[in-house]
């Protein structure tokens, strides 16, 4: 019994020195790196952009899809309702607190140095993922009780545009929506961190994130709110995180993109990525017709 609790004494003090050397890691990093903390961001032209699009889809779609009756026997909407609940943010805040809380129980010092490495980018883009999901959640979880908008499931009483702030009703909390906001958030986690698959990570938040629709959980202009939503957030935690010189770069401008130095896989397994992500790419443009010119190693 006495062994046991020097144990656990020994991993809670491991635990505690891990958490706080990386949180003052990234304090110092962010506090050293002055020349990035003015940054340009675009808000202006984000905000115009979001809001005209969900105008348009309030205002042309939505009635639309209201008058609609939901076909619960069609094909569409049995596959919408198969694929709607991977919207939930804990299919990927759990495995992230998982792996996060390992880690801070980890014995860097056992591993090599390029072990360490890995395990650190891996460790940082966690976090990254972790904070553009679970904040993007928080934020919608507010707005959507603020709002209070009502369901589709409401339009024979009270049409499209019904309001009941802090209601505290599940049908009546339908603006944005949070199974698209989590879309949203984990698509653009994926489309900054690997830019090779940024038009599969955009059709995907597309297709998972209007499923909310297929199903008659949300209109259109809640799906448009919830992806733009969390796609903006986990945009400027990326930002974030490149100001503290974690993970990403920024450039004067576009958007933030991956470090050249940053690598969440060994090297054996980025030679056999590579490899397969080049002949895929060879196939398609030889099915295009078109001719191909292997990126530069």
């Amino acid at each position: 019994m006495a062994r046991r609790r020097e144990t656990a004494s020994a991993k809670a003090r491991l635990a505690v020195s891990n958490t706080t050397s990386a949180f003052g890691f990234a304090l110092r990093r962010l506090r050293v790196r002055t020349a990035l903390r003015h940054h340009h961001v675009p808000w202006r032209r984000f905000a115009v952009v979001s809001i005209a699009l969900i105008i348009l889809a309030a205002a042309y779609f939505d009635p639309v899809f209201g008058a609609h009756i939901v076909d619960n026997s069609s094909l569409v909407t049995r596959f919408g309702r198969a694929i709607t609940d991977y919207g939930k943010s804990g299919w990927y805040l759990i495995p992230l607190a998982v792996f996060l809380i390992w880690t801070a129980f980890v014995d860097w010092r056992r591993y090599s140095r390029r072990a360490r490495l890995l395990l650190f980018n891996r460790t940082a883009a966690a976090w990254y993922a972790f904070v553009a999901i679970g904040g993007s959640g928080l934020i919608v979880t507010f707005l959507k009780q603020a709002i209070g908008r009502a369901r589709p499931l409401h339009f024979a009483e009270h049409g499209t545009f019904y309001f009941d702030s802090w209601a505290f009703d599940a049908s009546y909390a339908g603006f944005p929506s949070g199974h698209a906001t989590t879309v949203g958030a984990v698509c653009f986690c994926v489309a900054v961190l690997f830019p090779r698959l940024r038009l599969l990570a955009i059709i995907v938040a597309l297709y998972f994130g209007f499923s909310r629709s297929v199903v008659g959980a949300h209109y259109p202009s809640d799906v448009v709110a919830g992806l733009l939503l969390g796609g903006w957030f986990a945009y400027f935690t990326a930002i974030r995180f490149g100001k503290a010189g974690l993970v990403f770069n920024l450039p004067e401008t576009g958007m933030p993109h991956r470090r050249q130095s940053f690598h969440l896989l060994g090297r054996r397994h980025r030679r056999r990525l590579s490899n397969w992500s080049n002949a895929a790419d060879r196939r398609l443009h030889a099915l295009a017709r078109k001719p191909y010119r292997a990126p530069p190693n």
